[in-house]
């Protein structure tokens, strides 16, 4: 089958000079010390492989979603969207950064949407510094060959998926070519596959299997096929086989190291014959710029072989068939071999070590192991080992079951909440694993407490291949330190590893509205008292903000204390939506400040720092009642829903968790609102609406507003918790009705 080779030069520009883009989202001052001058610039092969055009509104989606950050130790310090954005020069101190690109959509499973991404250190010196991001396409890509149709199934359907998501390949999408493109959760290696269809008798025929450790930016190209003779797996005579091309789509020139892998098994595992009856056994060795060599070394054991023979050498390729090792190398037909000239070699090579090799080798306790060293001619390098058994004492005996490597949890921030973890482990013998799970105890106590997985996945597996599987346990203790470990029936790892709980964010800083001062706001009609829901009157330090330095312009307060209705204490907080300059303004509030006045317009920083826990929801005592007679400001009309004018008001409650503060401004010919899609600093989301009233007359009514986390939460923690209410959620574009009025009391985040 031949692989997916698709460059294109643009979308290389796109998703690499991606890699330069829109505006910064916080400007860092320079500190004492030197400073210089950083040139993002892209170097594109376009040339490397095969290309192909791309639909001018595709590459103008992908130019404008764009995105990229800059960080340091403190942080995003700039964030650019939108190709045309880039600046030429952006200044920064000196000092070890990383830059990071996305563009497409990152969707769990899909035959059309893509992702990609790019991600770099680098190191700014004084003077004139230049960086080149590439990004790469970060998918999981399945195909299955059309050719596949021509096997003795009707009804074919192909089923692929992981725990987020599946796709289903049917006779129509398969006869199209069809490619399907997965995101890869952080928990999930593997992929699995389910080939169903009915053979000639009418019998139904299926069979399942797992593609282990996919990686990214490789397609796995199912092939199926009749079988020359007979088969006994349930009178089919199907074969199934899986290709792993690693593809250039859609790029600049990226390419992993070279690969190292056995053919028709795991080189992870040990081969094992006790009875001088191998197999032969292959190796395969691809390099994706050419391999400069492939260094081979053996351990003591092997009496007739020696070590550190580089086998693209004609002459130990000659030495070794004489004593049954057979190395073929074959480098792809459409490569050149020059990468100055922008085209990539790509070298194959299989070494098969033979039946008669292997059951001459004389018994020996210790396992043979051989090693490959594999280097392409960019000097990167693969090494991976093949290991033979060939007696008892030299036999590997797995745990039935064992637990995930620890960084686990580095790469999922989700895992571990404050009462709550969802633990990883692999049944790596599934003949000898039954009923297995994890235990867990807080550290330092005597007794385990066992979790299974999920109903059903407890059953005796039969199936040769590692089987991953995850324990979610809850009521936990919040801020306590566990140690668990995997087990089964009979057997109990002895490999502990510890997770800490979270502290939950102490109580948010009057959430019951309870503190109120004033300020000295400057306006254009002159100084003006701007009422504030904190104790002293400073908006930088408020937990809290509001509109009301915007309205005190026109002597309106918004936004304030009430004893009208309370659910504790003495005060809720009333937010009133009025007219201001002959202009609708949204009674609001909001954690953040507000930054300054634009005109008749608003500049608002969102957010205030936080622990980077991650709550379950946010709870809040409310009544809402929307006034009637809405206006819609003129030239807004697209901004609101159709029929809004003139009817009942919406009033709105959101709230987020993100990466950094998040800037709005109302001025339409400026205008920069709230996006929890498109802005990429926001890692969860929650909002209601009302369209009418809500809450008993006179009373407030408790409502929970869940906290939804997207998939960068997994790999980036919250900075700053942000909860914006207003009476009229249309406000931003000076539309609503004046009356509508929010009460709100005891504003709190809830851990389960």
């Amino acid at each position: 089958m031949t692989s997916i080779k698709k460059l294109l030069y643009n979308l290389a520009v796109v998703s690499m000079t991606c890699s330069l883009l829109v505006s910064c989202s916080m400007e860092e001052p320079f500190k004492a010390g030197g400073e210089g001058t950083l040139s993002l610039t892209t170097d594109i092969r376009g040339n490397v492989v095969k290309t192909r055009a791309i639909a001018a509104d595709e590459l103008t989606a992908l130019r404008n979603k764009c995105v990229v950050y800059i960080e340091n130790n403190q942080g995003v310090i700039r964030k650019y969207k939108g190709l045309d954005n880039i600046p030429s020069e952006i200044k920064l101190r000196t000092g070890s950064y990383v830059a990071e690109a996305w563009s497409g959509d990152s969707v769990s499973a899909s035959f059309d949407s893509k992702f990609y991404r790019g991600w770099q250190r680098f190191e700014m010196q004084e003077g004139a510094n230049s960086l080149t991001l590439r990004c790469n396409i970060a998918n999981v890509i399945v195909s299955v060959d059309p050719a596949s149709l021509d096997v003795n199934l009707t009804d074919m359907k192909v089923t692929f998926s992981h725990s987020r998501g599946e796709l289903v390949f049917d006779r129509t999408n398969i006869e199209a070519g069809a490619k399907g493109y997965f995101m890869m959760p952080n928990a999930d290696k593997n992929l699995t596959y389910k080939v169903e269809g009915k053979k000639s008798s009418g019998e139904a025929y299926e069979k399942t299997g797992v593609i282990e450790n996919v990686q990214r930016a490789h397609e796995y190209a199912m092939t199926i096929t009749e079988e020359e003779a007979p088969v006994t797996e349930g009178g089919a005579l199907i074969r199934l086989t899986i290709a792993d091309i690693p593809v250039i789509e859609e790029e600049v020139e990226i390419f992993t190291a070279p690969a190292i892998r056995g053919v028709d098994f795991d080189i992870e595992s040990q081969v094992v014959s006790k009875d001088h009856n191998f197999q032969d056994t292959r190796v395969y060795i691809r390099g994706y710029f050419g391999l400069g060599s492939v260094i081979m070394t053996v351990s003591d054991n092997f009496t007739d072989l020696q070590s550190g023979m580089n086998l693209t050498e004609g002459s130990v390729q000659t030495d070794l068939s004489a004593k049954g090792i057979r190395v073929e190398r074959r480098t792809s037909t459409d490569a050149a071999t020059s990468l100055e000239s922008g085209v990539v070699t790509v070298d194959e090579m299989y070494v098969t070590f033979s039946k008669a090799f292997l059951d001459a080798l004389a018994d020996s306790d210790e396992e043979y192991k051989i090693t490959f060293e594999a280097t392409d001619a960019r000097h990167n390098t693969t090494i991976a080992s093949l290991r033979f058994a060939n007696t008892e004492n030299a036999e590997e005996h797995l745990a039935p079951v064992g637990l995930v490597d620890a960084d686990v949890f580095a790469n999922d921030m989700l895992a571990v909440r404050a009462t709550r973890a969802t633990l990883s482990a692999n049944v790596f013998d599934p003949a000898a694993a039954q009923n297995y799970g994890i235990k867990y105890r807080e550290q330092g106590a005597s007794e385990w407490t066992a979790a299974y997985p999920a109903s059903g996945a407890r059953a005796k597996h039969t199936r040769a291949t590692v089987i991953p599987y995850s324990v979610t346990v809850t009521g936990l203790n919040p801020g306590t330190t566990y140690e668990f470990i995997a087990f089964c029936d009979g057997f109990d790892g002895s490999d502990v590893q510890t997770f800490t709980t979270e502290t939950p964010f102490a109580s948010i800083p009057n959430g019951s509205f309870e503190d109120w001062s004033t300020y000295s706001a400057s306006t254009f009609l002159g100084t003006k008292n701007v009422t504030l829901p904190w104790s002293v009157g400073d908006k930088e330090a408020s937990f809290w903000g509001s509109g009301n330095e915007g309205s005190a312009t026109a002597n309106k307060t918004l936004t304030n204390k009430t004893t009208d209705m309370l659910n504790s204490g003495t005060y809720a907080v009333k937010l009133q939506s009025d007219e201001a300059l002959s202009i609708l303004a949204a009674g609001n509030i909001f954690i953040g400040h507000y930054v300054e006045t634009d005109g008749k317009n608003g500049v608002l920083s969102l957010g205030r720092e936080y622990n980077g826990t991650h709550p379950d929801k946010m709870t809040m005592w409310v009544n809402y009642r929307p006034a009637t007679g809405v206006k819609v400001n003129k030239g807004e009309e697209a901004n609101v829903p159709d029929g809004f004018a003139g009817g009942s008001d919406h009033g709105q409650i959101y709230v987020a968790l993100t990466t950094a503060p998040v800037e709005i401004r109302t001025n339409p010919s400026k205008r920069k609102l709230f996006d929890a899609e498109g802005d990429e600093t926001v890692l969860a989301y929650g909002q209601v609406t009302w369209t009418e009233a809500f809450g008993p007359d006179g009373q407030l009514q408790k409502i929970e507003i869940p906290f939804t986390y997207n998939e960068r939460a997994k790999t980036k923690k919250p900075v700053y918790l942000v909860m914006v209410a207003s009476a009229s959620k249309y406000g931003d574009y000076f539309s609503g009705a004046k009356g509508s009025v929010i009460y709100l009391d005891d504003v709190e985040l809830v851990y389960e």
